[in-house]
């Protein structure tokens, strides 16, 4: 059985490198751009702290705060590997190598667009928070009722991150990860400047811890199912767009 896209006559392009066309080289460049961010989890206190701290952006459920973050993705950066490698010497100066230890990334940076009423600088600020007090430099995890919950651990503090790129169809889910232990570690206060000869839009870039890393076939899976998500809900709203328009006009 081959493969769902076969590269086998891509033998024709060795010479020139070209791909293009429906019967040579049936193969289409990578093309970045295309790419998105779903946090699976979030610290269930989270929306709590929010509107406890009265954040002006009003978010008030996990669900709104999974909406503004995938939404307002600009760039990602991924953790990658790095294989060190032995090195032996031998007579005249002779060198070889094998394979040493793995030094994988873990961190994942990612870049929001901050919008009006700081919905980004409300969640991070938050997150932060709840992890470690700025003032007192405690965890803040106690219930509204003053229980501790489930207690300090990463359940409480610490989200799940899938991300993904897709062809320019923005369906077909081409590099996928899963990054599990995220939090920010970095409360963006510092990013707020303002210059009277500056005015401009504001990019938040946020670097997240990384406990695990996953790129298995069910991360696949997961992701391609968000994809089929997203694409769908947007046709929807296209298509019912004039209706809803035509339904408020009085």
């Amino acid at each position: 059985m081959g493969m769902k896209y076969s590269f086998s006559e891509l033998g024709n392009n060795i010479l020139t490198r070209k791909f293009g066309g429906t019967q040579v080289g049936v193969a289409d460049p990578y093309v970045t751009g295309y790419h998105f961010i779903w946090f699976d989890q979030l610290p269930p206190l989270l929306p709590t702290r929010i509107a406890s701290n009265q954040g002006v952006s009003g978010l008030s459920d996990v669900g709104q705060i999974k909406n503004v973050l995938a939404a307002s993705c600009l760039s990602v950066t991924p953790p990658g590997g790095t294989l060190n490698k032995v090195e032996y010497t031998g007579l005249g100066g002779v060198k070889w190598a094998v394979p040493g230890n793995i030094d994988y990334g873990n961190t994942v940076s990612v870049k929001f667009l901050e919008f009006n009423k700081t919905p980004i600088l409300d969640i991070m600020h938050n997150w932060v928070k709840l992890i470690r007090d700025y003032r007192t430099g405690v965890a803040d995890i106690e219930l509204e009722d003053g229980s501790q919950g489930e207690g300090y651990t990463k359940k409480t503090y610490a989200g799940l991150m899938y991300y993904w790129t897709t062809a320019p169809d923005a369906k077909t889910v081409e590099y996928y990860a899963c990054y599990d232990g995220v939090f920010p570690a970095k409360d963006p206060q510092d990013l707020f400047t303002s210059d009277v000869e500056t005015v401009g839009r504001l990019d938040l870039e946020i670097e997240f811890n990384v406990d695990y890393a996953w790129h298995e076939k069910w991360v696949l899976d997961k992701c391609q199912g968000f994809s089929n998500t997203f694409v769908q809900s947007s046709r929807s709203n296209v298509e019912n767009y004039g209706n809803a328009v035509g339904s408020g006009q009085g």
